[in-house]
């Protein structure tokens, strides 16, 4: 088996060290968008351009890299909201050789001259700007925009005007490390910004004065401290339609959060506190949920705001409608299935990433009994645990325990491909 290499160009070609260009060079098949494929035309190389369908683009690499030596070129840092990024997530590391470059957040902030560590970085790529709540960042001092077409500069402007900012700096850089035609743009009126038409890709670096300590909350206030296995009434809910706090911690531990960037699908959200949860736990991932019945989804984002939360998105539809316009997950969590459970899962299997991991809790046995056959139908050899929990109550002279549902927790691991 060869390796994958994937090597970032920096922002051009000069940024190239004489061992990539060696591997550039000693490639059967270069992989790239448009503009990087473009760079080494002279080379003559069979090539694969990559597009939005990513399945596409796994199936082609899976077929070729036994036999041919594969080189994917990044824009940048390959690892840095780049093709590095999306590819870790569908092949083992053990594959994989990322050879780094400069990213487009360094070299935009070494090209103003301005300090980088304390900055917070916001991807566009993404986003969905019916779901983004860009106001709630715009109190950090200093924010880089990793824009998209649809998502750029007058976006931006245009959520800073809606939040009643004044007292900022903008800066637009466009076409970074194209000698000719980069251009270094300072803002301080949104207006400004909306009007002006700005060549792609382009990123924006955003800076604002020091703050002082507000004198009142920045985020809604919410009544109690944010941690694992909050109680129930931390969220809003309806008819007890939540998952407990113990049971949260259960299914939290199964699906196995351990990077910050997973991304995770919670099907039949409910409240949404179990994807509420995960996702303060993936400042850099995100998490989606899926709900039909309109007044959980009301409650789903009363919760969202509540926690002043901008990586949970939501999806008013019937599982699994429309799942294919969405970044397949690496991590699922089924927390309602009904009579369809055997259907949901078959899907949510399908679009689950080869390494991924899903958890699936129930209270009916019939329906533990289908997870389990149709998990093992799929490849996916299960793991099963029964929760009983109890909690303690006073009475009259003392304190009983009293139960609550037991729940079945079943959880497995799709399969690497090889």
């Amino acid at each position: 088996m060869n390796d994958l290499n994937i090597i970032g160009i920096g922002m051009g070609p000069r940024d190239i060290t004489l061992f990539h260009m060696e591997l550039i060079k000693a490639c059967d098949l270069l992989i790239g968008g448009p503009r990087q494929l473009a760079l080494f035309a002279d080379l003559s190389k069979e090539t694969y351009t990559i597009t939005a369908d990513i399945p596409a683009l796994v199936h082609k690499i899976q077929t070729d890299l036994p036999t041919r030596k594969i080189v994917v070129l990044a824009s940048g840092d390959p690892l840095f909201y780049g093709i590095g990024s999306t590819l870790s997530r569908y092949f083992p590391n053990e594959w994989i050789r990322i050879h780094p470059n400069v990213s487009a957040f360094s070299a935009a902030f070494a090209k103003i001259g301005l300090p980088w560590h304390d900055a917070k970085v916001i991807s566009l790529h993404s986003a969905q700007p019916e779901h983004l709540n860009v106001s709630s960042i715009f109190n950090e001092e200093k924010l880089f925009f990793l824009t998209s077409p649809r998502m750029g500069p007058a976006y931006i402007a245009d959520q800073l005007k809606k939040s009643g900012k004044s007292n900022f700096r903008l800066c637009v850089l466009e076409n970074m490390g194209d000698v000719k035609n980069e251009k270094i743009s300072w803002f301080s009126d949104c207006d400004c910004v909306i009007e002006t038409n700005f060549a792609d890709p382009n990123v924006v670096i955003l800076t604002q004065p020091k703050r002082h300590a507000p004198l009142s909350p920045t985020r809604p206030v919410v009544s109690h401290e944010t941690f694992l296995g909050m109680p129930e009434d931390a969220f809003r809910h309806c008819d007890g339609l939540i998952t407990k706090s113990e049971v949260r911690v259960l299914s939290l531990s199964k699906l196995k959060l351990v990077r910050t960037d997973h991304v995770v699908w919670d099907i039949g959200a409910g409240s949404g506190s179990v994807g509420i949860e995960a996702a303060m736990m993936l400042p850099d991932g995100k998490v989606c949920a899926f709900e039909k019945f309109p007044d959980r989804i009301q409650d789903i984002a009363h919760n969202i705001k509540a926690f002043n939360l901008t990586n949970l998105f939501v999806h008013e539809t019937v599982f699994p409608k429309n799942i294919n316009q969405l970044t397949p997950p690496d991590r699922i969590f089924i927390g309602g299935g009904g009579r369809g459970l055997k259907q949901v899962i078959f899907s949510a299997v399908e679009v689950l990433l080869p390494g991924g991991v899903i958890v699936i809790n129930t209270v009916l046995i019939e329906n533990m009994t289908t997870a389990m056959k149709s998990l093992s139908d799929l490849g996916i050899s299960p793991e099963l645990t029964h929760a009983q929990i109890s909690r303690s109550c006073s009475i009259a002279n003392g304190t009983r325990l009293s139960p609550l549902n037991p729940v079945w927790i079943i959880s497995g691991m799709k399969p690497l491909k090889r």
